[in-house]
């Protein structure tokens, strides 16, 4: 099994829970380098006001990559939102999608399609919202192609939105899309609460996995919980992905000890 490994990161306002490291991204890069992970994903609250200079230095200086950017906290600080029935704010979602796809031009990154795509909205038509959702992708996937980034749709548990909670729900969505610049992002957390059986899940998704997240049931540190990450990282590699495995989780029982929690548990598998 060959996989890199990386940890979500993001700066001290981001009022998502579940990133370990929350500092400025500079002192995240360093922590992580001298941790020995590979990569950095970075958590932006805000691409136009992301100093994009200073962060490509300092992953230079530290030989770090930065595999993918999340977008969701776009949704929880500014309420963008690619299915919302409020045209405008469909247009600022779109707006920051490539915003941040010009970013990760320069970092050689993907773009996460996440909570960006909408949360749990009580008594609107699914079907409306999926078209919306379509349509606000395809103008993102103009500038994707155009500029050579992937972006990654994430599907998630029910609790944070009722919009692509599966694999397969995920898989025909991507299928109407019908652009080799879109591709899945599979989360061993959601996957414990919407999957059936995550390992038919993974191999149902063979080919168009483009980056994984991994936390435990609990969504904490791989390794205290209950998921057998040695047969998930199996089967991924089974599946033909190579890329990264990328930490999104709790700061348990402390932000450092989580980090080197993930690397430790995570290296003992693939050794």
């Amino acid at each position: 099994m060959s996989f890199k490994l990386s940890m979500v990161v993001s700066t001290p306002e981001a009022t998502f829970k579940a990133l370990a490291i929350k500092s400025s991204f500079e002192q995240a890069v360093r922590l992580m380098g001298e941790l020995g992970f590979e990569g950095v994903e970075l958590s932006i609250v805000n691409p136009f006001k992301f100093d994009l200079r200073r962060v490509k230095r300092t992953v230079e200086d530290y030989g770090l990559e930065v595999p993918a950017l999340s977008t969701g906290l776009g949704y929880l600080h500014y309420g963008w939102d690619l299915s919302s029935p409020d045209p405008s704010a469909r247009k600022a979602a779109v707006s920051v999608v490539k915003g941040h796809i010009e970013v990760a031009r320069e970092l050689g990154s993907k773009v996460i399609i996440g909570l960006l795509r909408g949360g749990v909205r009580e008594g609107a038509s699914p079907a409306r919202r999926l078209r919306l959702l379509r349509s606000s992708l395809l103008c993102c996937l103009e500038r994707a192609e155009r500029e050579g980034v992937d972006l990654l749709l994430e599907p998630l548990n029910r609790y944070e939105t009722d919009l692509i909670n599966t694999v397969d729900e995920a898989l025909s969505f991507l299928e109407g899309l019908k652009s080799p610049r879109i591709k899945l992002l599979l989360d061993t957390f959601h996957m414990n609460i919407e999957e059936r059986d995550i390992y038919s899940s993974i191999r149902e998704a063979a080919g168009k996995i483009g980056h994984v997240h991994v936390a435990d049931s609990n969504r904490l540190a791989p390794g205290l919980g209950h998921l057998d990450f040695k047969s998930i990282l199996r089967t991924l590699s089974e599946s033909g992905y190579s890329g990264y495995l990328s930490a999104e989780i709790l700061p348990r029982p402390g932000p450092l000890e989580a980090a080197r929690q993930t690397i430790e548990h995570l290296k003992s598998l693939l050794t």
